[in-house]
């Protein structure tokens, strides 16, 4: 086809002749542009060197200069979905209206040319923020992506595979990932290093390829119907394209009661679910044909290092993750808190950005949760731009609001302080690094200590050592606070009464066990009937991990469950609410994987709780910082239970209108609520929260997409 022939066929596609067209968001002039799939792919096949006089856009067809801004790079921290199967256009842009906060910058769209297959695309602009725009496709169009992430190694596999031939027209990280999947096929995902979730078309094979990041950073749902399939990066986006909420999954109610969150796969729908982290799904005519696992953490085999080699490797791996998770063309900053974590991640940040890198941190008017005085001396040390904010919660008015964005129930209650340190870091920065991981990957919780010393136990945990140890826990007196010895002593004794899984429950979630289920279903328990017993998940990883250790055994646990289901879930809804991007350095891969096959005795030897960071922190981080009790993100829940929410909790959970009153006897919920008695405070406050979550979201989210009891 000849240059004046396309040019026409370009300017009957800008007028409307082959499709509707729109002002391109991401040039200044206003131009117009078109879904390339308006045109056939012939055009696109005949035209992939004509590229000095006329460019493609990539998502369309964009008359405009070379030198147009928006054509070079772009980034794909955002919001994703899309529809195989029918994909019309109200639907696709009523899904990408869903995820508006998670790309406030920007949005796009592809439909293929026989209207099976449409993607959608909200940008949080990072990487060159006068351009860049999803989706985007290889040089014949015969690839299409949509990608919500960073891929932190895209410059050198952009060296690589230009050496074997692929032609880039952008510098985006993006754009790696259409002429990885040309060269490795559906196992692209594994020469990704970075967090991502990423739906990909590929029209000669007729079908879409889904993948997750290892460790779950991104989250990725969908839903197969009669005859198509959505996907979205949230699940408000699937229930926008189904027009309202399917039927509720009993089996996540339980489990939530259990774990304070619906563990993955499922969600609180029953026909809506999330793919795994580390996975990756073929689909075709609108079923997933074929799943895969790419990566799994792997304790074994261990590595002979001494504490000090440790020490060492761990400081290279860190190193070079933080200088990765730098790469941006915006402003980085770091979430500075008073621990030791991201205080090491703030300063190997601090000592490499080309800039003065900004640091926030949020303390409360309650002196015991707030760390901005130990932040400080981070701040100081390494000449941060810090900034400090002081919240007053306005907890009463703005739980709905928090409750609301995670889609469904949701009760780790650090979702509150998460919330507001997002809020004030995107008045600073579009990107910051976090000191997630730390404690999974690392052993940071007192939990590991327990399941250290079961290990030297063991003689004594058979069944009849199992009684004993729960006429032990019974006698105890209940502890009155969280952090005591005293608590954790009484904590292990109870644990230690219960079969390997329970155990697990009880040490690392502390949640609703089945008894007290039951208890507060009453004459309401014919759904329990239905359900599997909420340590399943346990169950499995223990028997996979079986010739491991048993501290690993809880490593590995908790990196496959609690880490994924809870707190990469609270940090991704609570930063992209606010338009903000989290990079979380020390679960980098290589980091994850060299720290994992370290022996149990190098990674927690003593009563200290992840020795290798606190060597680590005595080169970075000030002795007052090191010196610190372990605090958490925390907030005066039992307080606010007691005082501000007690008035609205039981307004909600004693509610005879709603979910909670159709799952529970009424009688038992008021006895639970109005009493603490035979729970220590903190197990009290968790649960009265969990049930008062589950009832908000019932009468927000739930109420107005209308979903049934399934």
């Amino acid at each position: 086809m000849g240059k004046p022939r396309l040019a026409r066929a370009l300017r009957k596609a800008r007028d409307g002749c082959h499709g509707q067209a729109s002002a391109c968001p991401c040039c200044a002039k206003g131009e117009r542009r078109v879904a390339w799939a308006s045109l056939s792919l012939p055009v696109l096949i005949q035209t992939r060197n004509w590229w000095t006089s006329h460019q493609w856009h990539p998502v369309g067809w964009h008359e405009q200069a070379l030198a147009c801004p928006c054509l070079a790079e772009s980034d794909g921290m955002c919001g994703i979905a899309g529809i195989l199967g029918h994909a019309d256009s109200d639907r696709l842009r009523a899904m990408a209206g869903a995820l508006c906060h998670r790309g406030p910058d920007d949005e796009g769209y592809w439909t293929s040319p026989d209207g099976v297959v449409g993607l959608a695309h909200r940008r949080l602009s990072i990487i060159d923020p006068e351009c860049g725009h999803q989706p985007l496709a290889n040089e014949d169009g015969q690839v299409v992506t949509v990608f919500n992430g960073a891929i932190y190694n895209y410059r050198e596999l952009r060296d690589d595979l230009s050496s074997r031939g692929h032609v880039f027209r952008t510098s985006s990280d993006t754009e790696t990932i259409v002429h990885l999947y040309e060269e490795e096929g559906v196992d692209f995902a594994a020469k990704l290093r970075g967090m991502f979730a990423i739906a990909l078309w590929d029209e000669r094979d007729r079908q879409l390829v889904l993948v997750r990041d290892r460790v779950g950073k991104k989250p990725l749902y969908y839903s197969e119907t009669a005859n198509e399939l959505l996907f979205a990066s949230e699940i408000k986006a699937i229930v926008a394209a189904l027009g309202g909420a399917p039927a509720l999954d009993e089996q996540a109610l339980s489990d939530y009661l259990s774990w304070g969150v619906v563990p993955q796969p499922a969600t609180i729908y029953r026909s809506i679910r999330s793919l795994m982290p580390g996975e990756m799904a073929v689909v075709r005519d609108g079923r997933i044909v074929r799943r895969k696992r790419y990566w799994t953490q792997r304790m074994e085999p261990k590595v002979a290092v001494s504490r000090e080699e440790a020490v060492e490797r761990a400081d290279a791996c860190l190193q070079e993750a933080v200088a990765l998770r730098l790469r941006s063309d915006v402003p980085v900053g770091a979430f500075l808190s008073g621990g030791i974590d991201s205080g090491i991640v703030t300063a190997m940040a601090a000592s490499r950005y080309p800039g003065t890198l900004t640091t926030v941190t949020v303390g409360f008017d309650d002196g015991s949760f707030d760390e901005r005085p130990l932040a400080r001396l981070v701040a100081d040390r390494y000449g941060t731009e810090h900034h400090e904010l002081l919240v007053k919660p306005d907890v009463v008015n703005d739980i709905e609001t928090i409750v609301r964005a995670y889609d469904q129930p949701y009760a780790d209650s650090s979702a509150i302080p998460s919330f507001y340190v997002a809020r004030a870091a995107r008045q600073f920065v579009k990107v910051v690094l976090n000191g997630d991981g730390g404690d999974e990957v690392f052993a940071g919780y007192r939990r590991y200590i327990a399941a250290r010393l079961s290990g030297v136990l063991q003689a004594f945990d058979g069944e009849a050592d199992r009684t004993a140890w729960n006429v032990l826990s019974r006698l105890m007196p209940m502890p009155r606070t969280f952090r005591s010895g005293y608590a954790f002593a009484h904590r292990f004794a109870r644990g230690m009464a219960l079969d390997p899984a329970s155990r697990f429950m009880a040490w690392s979630l502390d949640g609703f066990t089945e008894a007290r289920k039951r208890e507060l279903a009453g004459r309401s328990a014919s759904w329990l009937d239905r359900v599997e017993s909420s340590d399943r998940f346990a169950q499995g990883l223990l028997g996979e991990l079986a010739t491991a250790g048993q501290l690993d055994r809880m490593l590995g646990i908790d990196l496959a469950t609690v880490l994924p289901f809870d707190f990469l879930v609270k940090m991704d809804i609570a930063c992209m609410a606010h338009g903000l991007e989290a990079r979380s350095p020390l679960l980098d891969q290589e980091l994850v994987e060299t720290v994992s096959r370290f022996p149990e005795a190098i990674k927690l030897g003593g009563t200290a709780t992840k020795p290798i960071l606190r060597d680590l922190a005595a080169r970075y981080v000030p002795e007052a910082v090191r010196a610190a009790p372990k605090r958490g993100f925390e907030v005066p829940l039992l307080r606010w239970l007691r005082t501000d929410l007690r008035g609205l909790s039981h307004d909600v959970i004693l509610s005879r209108d709603g979910l909670l009153s159709h799952l529970f006897d009424r009688s038992a919920l008021e006895r639970f609520v109005r009493c603490e008695e035979g729970l220590d405070p903190a197990r009290w406050a968790r649960g009265v929260w969990t049930l008062l979550t589950l009832g908000m979201w019932d009468h927000g989210t739930r109420k107005v997409a209308a979903a049934p009891l399934g």
